[in-house]
């Protein structure tokens, strides 16, 4: 095997001296972190192929790009597959709440606060609603249910976008006050532990349910940033399988150029 590190001719030196296009897999050059691969794709179609002359040389580096481009496409193929599985469990997540959110807001008196069908104020990102969820848990604990303040503290976490168990806690914390104005009872009165336990418990299954949520949002950004090249724009299934035939054509159209340069030269020997 030859001791090639890259390409020879000067159409090959000009691919790979490129920096990085914008659109990775239309890039019609070798990437600088595709050098030491373009390296061993060259060094292993020079053992099997022996090109000889100019002409078979500049199809051996079309044949390395060629077969750098296969390997970005299959990288892509694997990302999109990867992130629709993530888009698809937040999603199905969202869909299973959406009754309960419903049916808690309607039974704490709420439901014409909070639209789920409209767009409205957006949820914090899941590490902020476990910061504020573990902030509501501690004022809680330290000096009970305070009815507006404790509603407000999930409003703003939450926006018009509360998940189910967000939904249940708006749902337990009007219960609470109700059941104190029900009983005349005072602020200074001290209330039902078990109804301040249920509260507690119910924010806690809810940041539990938000590190579930916010494991998956870093699942999907490892995926999306797991390259520093941008990827090309609205990136979908069927421009990836054009581009998969698109290359597939190309190697076989390279190889039999290779073939018919190799009959020329023996005819003509």
């Amino acid at each position: 095997m030859s001791n090639s590190t890259g390409p020879r001719t000067p159409r090959g030196k000009a691919r790979s001296s490129q920096n990085a296009a914008k659109h990775w897999i239309e890039a019609g050059r070798i990437l600088p972190d595709e050098q030491q691969d373009a390296a061993v794709l060259r060094c292993g179609f020079e053992e099997d192929f022996k090109p000889q002359g100019l002409i078979e040389h500049e199809i051996i580096d079309d044949l390395v790009l060629n077969r750098l481009i296969k390997r970005r496409i299959d990288i892509a193929f694997t990302r999109e597959f990867s992130k629709a599985s993530i888009e698809t469990t937040i999603k199905e997540m969202e869909l299973r709440e959406r009754s309960g959110i419903q049916y808690w807001l309607r039974i704490a008196g709420l439901p014409n606060q909070y639209s789920i069908e409209r767009e409205g104020a957006e949820r914090l990102s899941p590490d902020r609603c476990i910061f504020a969820l573990k902030g509501l848990q501690g004022r809680i604990r330290d000096r009970g249910v305070q009815l507006r303040e404790d509603l407000g503290m999930i409003r703003a976490a939450y926006g018009d976008q509360p998940t189910e168990n967000a939904a249940l806690a708006m749902y337990k914390l009007v219960a609470v006050a109700a059941k104190k104005i029900e009983q005349g009872e005072t602020a200074e009165t001290k209330e039902d532990p078990g109804s301040k336990k249920e509260i507690l418990e119910t924010l806690k299954t809810e940041i539990q349910q938000q590190e579930l949520r916010e494991d998956l949002a870093q699942r999907k950004m490892a995926i999306e940033s797991a390259s520093h090249i941008q990827e090309p724009p609205s990136f979908t299934l069927e421009p990836l399988l054009r581009y998969r035939a698109a290359n597939t054509r190309e190697f076989n159209s390279l190889l039999d150029s290779l073939e018919r340069i190799r009959r020329l030269r023996q005819k003509a020997a």
